[in-house]
């Protein structure tokens, strides 16, 4: 015992002695932070002092040093700017020497004497703002050390609450002043109104309180009242929110919702509510972040809205509205006390407690019952376990043929998708598909059938096997609708299935196929239009299972898109043959036209100068003109090579190499490149050629129109008309007009 005495008062000689040094220790390490708080208001106005206290709880917290100097700006009750620029004289005096670490301001009047003063009174010092209504950050365009909270009264989330509650509403009251916050919030509600086309919003502001109370004791049905803040009316008059919030609500004939907690309690519903608490708290944080070395510019303008559902117990009640009908979480006020809602927590703890040592009780006791019951069974059980196990076993095989089945099939269908995707000529596609699906689906028959362009039959287009190619050789077609079953579902559009052809109702034999024990026709169907039809046949009855149906009808949904794109490419190709056809032709025509005008054409080149060449066409040359192909002379020293237009031979260059040698590949390649060259060069120079000539035609007959329609009578027309044709065209004209006989003359009838 004495030693544990001993002991004891050995710690606390030393806690004593620890405790100052670690103080001193944290005093040292730890420097005096001062941080100047504008608030905009004055001491009493709740939503400024909820700022207050968030600030001071964040703060306080931090473990810190902070000593926090409180300025009432009072601008609230004074809006004068007289007034404005007494305040910054005074703090210049205040703070002149003695510059705050940091700066915090609430709501919109303090922030705005911040961006006029900031840079004489507190130069280089970081600024925090919050509750300033609905930030716009292009305002801190030149105030770098400024950010801060944008106060976002949920204006939305209150609007829809209320209307949720009250889905009669058809109109809006909004009680709202012409103060700087009123201003913002005003701005938002308009911007808000075309998201409630069904709802009209009749704003009550830059009015007096009086006549705002009279214009709410007389609201209309099916209306709500939304109360933004009202503290100065348009008489100059101002009001706390204690006095104007019971005002409002109280002479309202319909529920009131606000936007801010200072008027719960005094008559409003609810709403989802802004705190001034949150909003302090919110900016303290950003304040510690900047105090710890955080620059402003890399701290981002809180933007999010940090609201919360609350209502008032009593007006819940008053105008009917059930609990159940609120948001989750919802906080209530003056709800009150009951002992199974305060405590329900308990009671079911106990309550559930007690049910369960019940069940374990009753549980025990069916559990010896059970046991006995058990040790009857087992030996039944066991052999029922044996009798599964084999069955199971069964059904294992059995589902894994299936598998086996389905993935051949799979497997079989991926085969032809290829072939379809891959083949584009219909005349090759067909016949590919019918045999590939007559082999791997091991099939006795498969045959396609496409409408012909009447759509009265459906004519085989591709058959497998000599039966196949025996009702090709006589062109077998089906009626539309007739008695076969490919008849059928080619006019159904619904694919027809017989597992057994020799019970059904109705069959149409085919001579060719006497084999066939089951059958399946599948419509060809392209955007919901049927094309066509594919018919497989089978030995054996009952060879389709509800997996082979699926299946194969995938298989005709591709075939027939492919169908559709091989005709789409076969128009294609057609529609880019004829173009070319008839572009060439025009090409072939041009050239003639001007080769014809200009005869002879063509240069001779050699070191000393270039002429034009004379009538001689070598016979290399005659050659290549002939054959388009590139034609050498007799001993290789000569090489002519046709010049060609959209595969029109229009002209030759004849090159000659010197001293005898003769012209090996690569200046054969190279001379060619030279004139695919030329071939473009002369065509583009033919084009420009021609456009030059048909503007120069549109512009003359343009000016000789003009002209002609200067004159204002028929001689002086007839004269114009003559003299034009002389100096444009160099002929000489003559007009003559000669009166209509009397049998000439034509009547109109109407």
């Amino acid at each position: 015992m004495k030693l544990l005495h001993r002991l004891a008062i050995l710690g606390m000689v030393l806690s004593l002695v620890w405790i100052p040094a670690r103080a001193l220790s944290q005093s040292q390490i730890v420097p005096r932070r001062e941080v100047l708080y504008l608030n905009s208001y004055h001491r009493g106005y709740k939503f400024a002092d909820d700022v207050t206290r968030g600030l001071e709880a964040v703060l306080d917290s931090a473990g810190e040093d902070i000593d926090l100097w409180v300025e009432y700006m009072d601008l609230k009750r004074i809006d004068d700017p007289a007034y404005l620029e007494e305040l910054a004289q005074l703090y210049r005096v205040k703070y002149g020497t003695r510059q705050p670490d940091l700066i915090i301001s609430s709501d919109d009047a303090a922030l705005d004497f911040l961006f006029q003063y900031a840079n004489e009174l507190f130069p280089d010092v970081p600024v925090v703002f919050c509750g300033a209504n609905y930030f716009d950050v292009t305002r801190l365009a030149g105030h770098k050390n400024f950010t801060g909270v944008s106060e976002i009264a949920d204006v939305a989330g209150t609007v829809d609450l209320a209307l949720q509650l009250h889905p009669q509403t058809r109109q809006i009251f909004v009680v709202n002043d012409m103060t700087v916050t009123g201003r913002r919030v005003h701005e938002r509600l308009v911007a808000l109104e075309k998201d409630y086309p069904d709802i009209t919003f009749t704003y009550l502001e830059d009015m007096t309180m009086e006549a705002v109370l009279q214009q709410l004791r007389r609201l209309p049905d099916n209306s709500l009242v939304l109360l933004t803040i009202f503290s100065r009316d348009s008489a100059g008059n101002f009001f706390e929110y204690d006095v104007f919030s019971p005002l409002v609500a109280t002479s309202s004939t319909a529920p009131v919702y606000a936007l801010w907690d200072f008027s719960l309690g005094y008559g409003i519903v609810g709403g989802k509510l802004t705190s001034g608490v949150t909003e302090g708290e919110r900016a303290a944080q950003l304040a510690l972040r900047i105090l710890s070395g955080v620059s402003p510019e890399d701290i981002p303008v809180v933007q999010s809205p940090a609201a919360r559902y609350m209502f008032d117990y009593a007006q819940l009640q008053r105008w009917g509205i059930p609990e159940s009908a609120l948001p989750a979480d919802s906080f209530i006020l003056n709800k009150p006390f009951s002992f199974f809602e305060q405590y329900a927590q308990l009671i079911g703890i106990i309550g559930l407690s007690f049910v369960i040592l019940t069940a374990v009780i009753v549980m025990l006791v069916l559990n010896i019952l059970r046991r006995r019951r058990a040790e009857l069974e087992l030996t039944r059980s066991l052999g029922e376990l044996q009798e599964s196990r084999a069955s199971l076993e069964q059904r294992v095989e059995e589902r894994t043929g299936e598998l086996r089945e389905r993935a051949a099939l799979l497997e079989a269908a991926a085969e032809v998708s290829r072939a379809t995707t891959e083949i584009v000529e219909l005349d090759e596609l067909l016949p590919e598909v019918v045999k590939l699906v007559q082999q791997r689906f091991d099939l006795y028959y498969a045959g396609l059938f496409l409408l012909d362009a009447a759509k009265e039959y459906a004519v085989l287009r591709a058959g497998t096997g000599e039966a196949g190619q025996q009702m090709l050789a006589q062109g077998w077609r089906l009626q539309v609708g007739g008695h076969s079953m490919i008849g059928r579902c080619v006019a159904t559009g619904q694919a027809d299935i017989q597992l057994d052809v020799g019970e059904a109702a109705v069959h149409f034999d085919n001579p060719y196929l006497p084999e066939t024990r089951s059958e399946m026709a599948l419509p060809l169907r392209v955007r919901g239009e049927v094309i066509g039809a594919l018919t497989i046949q089978s030995r054996r009855v009952a060879a389709f299972k509800p997996a082979d149906i699926s299946t194969m009808q995938t298989v005709a949904d591709q075939v027939a898109i492919a169908i559709s794109n091989a005709r789409l490419f076969a128009q294609v190709q057609a529609s880019l043959e004829a173009e070319r056809r008839a572009y060439g032709e025009l090409t072939r025509e041009g050239w003639q036209q001007l080769l014809l005008s200009a005869s002879n054409l063509g240069f001779v080149s050699d070191r000393v100068a270039t002429r034009p060449a004379g009538e001689t066409w070598r016979p290399e040359m005659q050659e290549a003109l002939r054959t388009g192909q590139i034609a050498a002379g007799d001993s290789g020293v000569t090489l002519a090579i046709p010049i060609q237009v959209r595969n029109q031979v229009i002209g030759v260059i004849d090159g000659r190499k010197r001293g005898g040698a003769t012209w090996t590949a690569e200046e054969m390649a190279l001379l060619q490149s030279l004139v695919d060259q030329l071939n473009v060069a002369l065509e583009s120079a033919r084009l420009y050629e021609e456009s030059q000539r048909r503007a120069f035609r549109e512009r003359l007959v343009a000016e000789i129109s003009n002209r002609l329609r200067a004159s204002r009578d028929v001689e002086t027309v007839l004269q114009a008309t003559v003299r034009e044709l002389g100096e444009v065209l160099g002929a000489a004209g003559t007009i003559r007009m000669k009166p209509l006989a009397a049998d000439e003359v034509v009547e109109s009838e109407g």
